[in-house]
């Protein structure tokens, strides 16, 4: 509804997570981005794509680094000067490939940063990691997502199965299509998926509001933490949607006259986020 609004566009921090996922797990394009298939388990791995997005995006990427997910919004929506990549071959051969792919996705890394084998050694100064470092933590994850081989004594896994690289075998490995909505003339940017308290305090720090929209009695997803919701504090709008298509689009456009004036003043500089859709 907002996006036709001049100089607004959208980000979801999950499109960056599904874009990687898809690497890593060679799903389809309609696995990856169509609901109606998100919580489909998928033969071969025995997850739906929503329980993929939800254990790489929140026990993976979360645990490793809580705000990842906004670090990685941020350098979309300010992309480092430096962004342009210096052309360097991808080898889609390679038993890390996936890996390799995954981690362009997730942090945003070049071609060179990621297939020049001298430069994955190279920290990058933003993720305070080196590409090869992020590619490690992205394999010995799937491995020991899909290691069936017995642990060690301390209980963590020896991670000499192939479970994972037979299975990823049988899908191709292809260049990534970046599903990316923002405008070079945007100087308002909607974050659709905002899912942990830390993420919206991040937001109402630097000057973005969030935009709470609930339906009563809609249907409960599985209660993993990314589907807890975020608490309401003052400062932060409340939305009920609990009538027609028109009727929430009238209340939508009430509150963001009430909030931004007049949204089609370029003169404006607004930082809103709104909180809502789903992975």
């Amino acid at each position: 509804m907002l996006l036709t609004y001049p100089g607004v566009s959208a980000f979801a921090l999950a499109d960056p997570l599904k874009l990687g996922c898809q690497a890593l797990f060679g799903l389809t394009d309609e696995e990856t981005w169509h609901d109606d298939l998100k919580e489909k388990k998928i033969d071969l791995w025995g997850y739906s794509p929503r329980e993929f997005f939800q254990t790489v995006g929140t026990e993976w990427m979360r645990h490793h680094n809580p705000d990842h997910w906004l670090m990685r919004a941020d350098r979309e929506i300010n992309p480092p000067a430096s962004a342009k990549s210096n052309p360097y071959p991808a080898d889609l051969s390679s038993p890390d490939a996936p890996f390799a792919l995954a981690a362009q996705a997730f942090f945003d890394f070049t071609d060179d940063q990621v297939w020049n084998p001298v430069s994955a050694t190279i920290r990058d100064e933003y993720w305070n990691l080196t590409p090869k470092a992020a590619m490690e933590l992205l394999k010995s994850r799937a491995l020991a997502l899909f290691s069936d081989s017995p642990t060690t004594g301390d209980g963590t896994s020896t991670l000499e199965s192939q479970n994972y690289l037979a299975k990823r075998a049988r899908r191709p490995v292809c260049r990534l299509k970046a599903k990316m909505q923002l405008k070079s003339t945007s100087h308002t940017i909607i974050i659709k998926d905002i899912r942990f308290e830390n993420e919206a305090a991040f937001l109402r720090a630097h000057h973005g509001k969030i935009w709470h929209i609930t339906r009563p009695n809609l249907l409960k997803v599985n209660a993993h933490s990314s589907e807890l919701g975020i608490e309401q504090v003052p400062g932060d709008i409340l939305l009920i949607n609990d009538g027609s298509l028109e009727e929430l689009e009238h209340k939508v456009k009430k509150a963001w006259h009430a909030q931004a004036g007049d949204p089609t003043k370029p003169s404006e500089k607004l930082n809103n986020h709104l909180n809502g859709g789903a992975v």
